[in-house]
């Protein structure tokens, strides 16, 4: 073998101890690379999953869903909602946004509201912020460049009331001074035609928020058995607010929705409220306690005035009692008027 052929054979068994060295360099750089991609795997299933964490804030889906039985409650005046949203892909969940809330398409509130670490938050509004009348009212929100909306129909005012007096009945007998006479409030409105969970005789009764005033009238008469009309004739009793009518109480009357209470003449008391349709206020009076001694037997009537705590209207609405008239006295046992 010459010496140039030695020398190439040890050229050789070089290069081929040279080779390992490379493919170290090409696996290295692999695994760099693998490494790189799992980094970059996982910032992006962070951003997918978490909420605070991604490259840019937005929001990817929005909801807002009032509560289903808005409105329905007569013993609420709170607007309850609730937000739900998600993060946008690969971007952080934006937390603070914006509502407001119109009506016949006048904004008449607005605030904030901020998403919590699940996504979600609630709005809770009292009526008395927005309301100012019977209508459909809008609720809008704002949050990383979108919006949402929903809306509910509230019929919270009220413009007349009938106090009936239910244990009067037909108005064949008269009721005994030292019983209590039970008056049941049922407030309408003409526009409350929307929505009316509760109708009776034809008449939506709603649950307004009002202050009331209730003055009792006395008119000397006799009870008058076998006409029935003659309880609802105010022709009959000089007219409507004759100057003969006796005025012999005035109670102060606060209804809040499905309760309330009420002072005068020296004393006080609440309402009942019935669980059972119409939900209607129930007030008690007790005649020999709160009137009757003024004037002592004859026929009756209440009459109404109130405005209301919900809406741009507070001018007065009128009311009476149903009978308008009804009749006290000391009965017999037979029910019959002893004088």
């Amino acid at each position: 073998m010459t010496p140039d052929e030695e020398w190439d054979d040890e050229e050789w068994e070089d290069d081929y101890d040279g080779a390992p060295l490379l493919d170290k360099l090409g696996w290295l750089l692999s695994l760099k690379v693998i490494g790189v991609l799992l980094v970059v795997g996982v910032l992006l299933v962070a951003a997918l999953v978490l909420t605070g964490f991604g490259f840019y804030f937005g929001v990817g889906q929005l909801s807002l869903l009032i509560d289903v039985n808005e409105g329905l409650d007569p013993g609420d005046r709170t607007l309850d909602a609730q937000i739900t949203a998600t993060s946008p892909a690969f971007g952080i969940l934006s937390r603070e946004g914006s509502y407001s809330i119109s009506y016949e398409g006048d904004r008449q509130a607005s605030g904030s509201f901020e998403i919590g670490d699940t996504g979600r938050d609630s709005l809770s509004i009292d009526y008395g912020e927005f309301f100012v009348g019977n209508g459909e009212y809008v609720i809008e929100i704002e949050l990383g460049g979108k919006q949402q909306s929903d809306s509910v129909v509230l019929e919270k005012f009220a413009d007349s009331v009938a106090g009936a007096v239910s244990n009067f009945g037909d108005g064949d007998r008269p009721l005994d001074k030292d019983s209590p006479v039970f008056v049941s409030l049922q407030f309408s409105a003409a526009d409350a035609v929307l929505v009316c969970p509760v109708v009776l005789d034809g008449v939506c009764i709603l649950h307004p928020w009002v202050d009331m005033t209730l003055s009792i009238y006395h008119y000397e008469n006799q009870f008058r058995e076998g006409d029935n009309t003659y309880w609802d004739d105010d022709s009959e009793r000089g007219g409507e607010g004759a100057d003969d009518w006796n005025l012999v109480a005035t109670l102060s009357i606060e209804v809040e929705g499905n309760q309330g209470s009420w002072t005068g003449s020296g004393a006080s008391g609440g309402f009942s409220a019935v669980e059972i349709p119409p939900y209607n206020l129930n007030l008690e009076l007790h005649p020999s306690d709160d009137f009757y001694g003024t004037q002592g037997s004859g026929d009756y009537t209440l009459v109404f005035e109130f405005s209301n705590q919900l809406g741009d209207d507070l001018t007065s609405k009128p009311g009476r009692s149903a009978w308008k008239w009804f009749h006290l006295c000391d009965t017999k046992d037979d029910g019959s008027c002893k004088d």
